[in-house]
């Protein structure tokens, strides 16, 4: 089974063996990687429609009919559906008084620098957070989040499997694994045709501003001087092929009793890894902090199925089958039970 091969997507793994000789590609990356997992795996594609992306799905493939001689057969063609997900703009704004800054121990630089990474460490977590979570329904400016499509929140759905065997509690007490396909014509984070990402490709763009006067938002006649630095994640999710991306739902994560409230259980994760379109090309799972203990301490007593590893940046991997599970602390526990 295929998991995800370095250097066969343009992934952040990959954007870190081409940083600049003065590190700060590596530097981002690094920050990045610590809260946003998922980046680390995506491939990204422009969209061609500007801050949208469209393409074609298969719905029918014509399968033709066998005949005899001097036999007809019925005219048949394939039918598709044009696709079309908007990308959403998750923009931030840090300004601080250039003498907090000179004051502070370490100095101006070192000081600004350490406030730009809480912009990108939050930013990155509101952005992953998006990608399970969002609901364009509720709220016009962010995108549809995997919890919130029909292909993957009902158990009718062939995408989709119950770690509870149809017996889950009504307690919003769930979470679930996810396992995607990244790569061209599967699953790939779009960017807004045009944008600054274009060529890094690691989402998020930080540009410095330097120092500039500020008005003092508590008396509009007052400034002072102050550093500024704005931040853009301009992203979207788009599926190219539904079946790359599937759901193990109601997994409990309280009030355990094996009746309604079941743990984690590997029986899921084989389906869905028998299930894989493309000989599993580009699969990653991701869990959550309660999963991913569960896994580490299989991988401890089950080494037939379970593998333990380390990513290019050192943080650990646990490999069900050889597809890598990566811990993503923005997947909650306290989803709502999923049913048909």
């Amino acid at each position: 089974m295929a998991g995800l091969a370095l250097g066969t997507n343009l992934t952040l793994a990959e954007l870190i063996r081409r940083e600049t000789p003065d590190g700060k590609l590596a530097d981002l990356v690094d920050v990045i990687s610590q809260t946003n997992k998922v980046w680390l795996d995506a491939t990204w594609i422009e969209c061609n429609n500007g801050d949208y992306n469209e393409d074609k799905q298969t719905v029918s493939e014509p399968g033709g009919s066998e005949r005899a001689y001097d036999q007809g057969v019925t005219p048949e063609a394939g039918v598709s559906q044009t696709v079309q997900e908007p990308t959403c703009m998750l923009d931030g704004l840090s300004q601080v008084d250039v003498a907090k800054l000179r004051h502070a121990a370490g100095g101006e630089l070192a000081n600004r620098l350490l406030e730009d990474q809480f912009f990108l460490r939050g930013m990155g977590k509101t952005a992953c957070s998006r990608l399970f979570s969002g609901n364009r329904s509720t709220n016009p400016l962010q995108i549809y989040g995997i919890n919130n499509r029909t292909d993957y929140n009902d158990l009718d759905s062939s995408y989709v499997y119950d770690n509870a065997g149809g017996a889950a509690s009504a307690t919003a007490n769930k979470t679930s694994v996810y396992m995607f396909q990244w790569g061209m014509k599967k699953v790939n984070l779009i960017y807004p045709r045009n944008d600054p990402n274009t060529g890094s490709q690691y989402g998020i763009k930080m540009e410095d501003y330097g120092k500039t006067i500020i008005t003092d938002p508590n008396a509009s006649t007052k400034k002072y001087p102050a550093y500024q630095t704005w931040f853009e994640c301009h992203f979207g999710i788009f599926i190219h092929d539904p079946r790359c991306i599937k759901r193990d739902v109601n997994i409990s994560t309280t009030l355990l009793d094996n009746v309604d409230d079941f743990s984690f259980s590997e029986d899921p994760l084989i389906d869905m890894v028998v299930d894989l379109e493309y000989d599993g090309d580009g699969a990653v799972m991701y869990c959550n902090r309660t999963v991913f203990k569960q896994a580490w301490k299989r991988a401890e007593t089950k080494g037939n199925v379970w593998q333990q590893s380390k990513d290019p940046f050192g943080n650990p991997i646990v490999e069900f089958h050889g597809i890598p599970m990566r811990r993503v602390d923005q997947i909650t526990d306290t989803q709502a039970t999923v049913t048909s």
